[in-house]
């Protein structure tokens, strides 16, 4: 047995490495920091809560469709992160 076959684990064929969800999570929160900033810079605060309702709406909606939690951590990440930054904008 290889060295590679041995780190593998049990139940996955050699060769396969496994899919990441956190490139789902990661990806999910990169745009909704692209059209966070994009929003500060051309005063658009209103489109930026309709972006992320929307993106949130959608996350869940893939989630129920792929069956991965990685989606829904996504959307639920996004709506935290979204919603405490709502309000440190309007303090501000």
């Amino acid at each position: 047995m290889t060295e590679e076959e041995q780190l593998q684990p049990p139940n996955q064929p050699p060769g396969n490495k496994p899919q990441g969800g956190i490139k789902i999570v990661g990806i999910n929160l990169a745009v909704f920091v692209g059209y966070t900033l994009l929003s500060l810079l051309t005063d658009g605060d209103v489109v930026a809560g309709l972006l992320m309702v929307a993106q949130v709406i959608v996350c869940i909606i893939l989630s129920l469709y792929f069956r991965k939690w990685s989606w829904f951590l996504g959307g639920l990440l996004v709506l935290v992160i979204g919603f405490s930054t709502c309000v440190a904008i309007i303090r501000i």
